[in-house]
């Protein structure tokens, strides 16, 4: 065989193989696309959506007293969001340590009907988890950090895993005005009394959730949740878990 035919079946294997080769990236790099990290070292293990309505004890003593109603407030309608992340039993050669969970590049996909949702952070200061004011607005994103145990308040996460949470409220949802009703119950069957129904609440919402490591690795997942709040109106709390997490893919970033 002559020099000339042996440089072009050179040529041919070497083509050959640098198209094996591709192919085999372009087939991992689909199915990661796809498919994501299939073995983190910690997991999403569950989200707890918790549905209400409270009074708004932000708005002044001058707009209670309007009208010299018995009753007279605002009506806000929230929804807790609570976050699981839990070490990953599979993953034998995890050793990592939570750095940081981060929640950002927050939307809201869907309105409700009847007013505007807005995302807030737990309030550290007063006794309740929540204060609905524009100071707790989330704009951008929320951080918590490792810690060696959860605080929920000071927006700190356990470094083997814990929980964290959002909230995601609508301050726009009406005023409650009566002379008549002797007690009022503070919770989601108050919308009743604003001729508000399940539907006029339900909304839908995203966001990316973070998971940093302190070996530098960063994990992240886009969430979609549906805030149905069904059953609010009538039992005054609506309550979803989720475990199933098949639509959400982690990559690393």
């Amino acid at each position: 065989m002559d020099n000339k035919k042996m440089q072009t079946i050179k040529l041919i294997i070497a083509i050959f193989v640098v198209i094996v080769v591709a192919t085999i990236v372009t087939v991992r790099i689909l199915k990661y696309q796809k498919e994501g990290e299939k073995n983190m070292p910690f997991n999403l293990s569950k989200i707890i959506i918790v549905s209400t309505a409270i009074k708004d004890d932000t708005q002044s003593a001058e707009n209670q007293d309007q009208n010299a109603s018995i009753w007279n407030f605002n009506v806000i309608q929230n929804n807790d969001i609570y976050i699981s992340i839990e070490n990953n039993k599979n993953n034998t050669k995890n050793n990592e340590k939570i750095k940081s969970i981060v929640i950002e590049n927050i939307q809201i996909l869907q309105n409700p009907s009847i007013g505007t949702v807005k995302a807030y952070m737990p309030n550290s200061i007063d006794g309740e988890k929540y204060k609905y004011t524009d100071e707790y607005i989330v704009s951008q994103s929320l951080t918590y950090r490792g810690a060696e145990e959860n605080n929920f308040k000071t927006l700190q996460i356990s470094k083997n895993g814990g929980n964290i949470g959002i909230s995601f409220a609508n301050k726009e949802i009406g005023t409650y005005s009566s002379g008549e009703d002797t007690e009022i119950t503070y919770n989601g069957t108050m919308l009743s009394k604003l001729g508000i129904t399940n539907e006029n609440v339900k909304s839908k919402v995203a966001f990316d959730l973070i998971i940093e490591l302190d070996d530098g690795k960063k994990y992240s997942g886009r969430v979609e949740l549906d805030l149905s709040c069904e059953g609010l109106v009538e039992t005054g709390t609506s309550q979803t878990e989720i475990t199933d997490f098949s639509n959400i893919i982690f990559k690393r970033i």
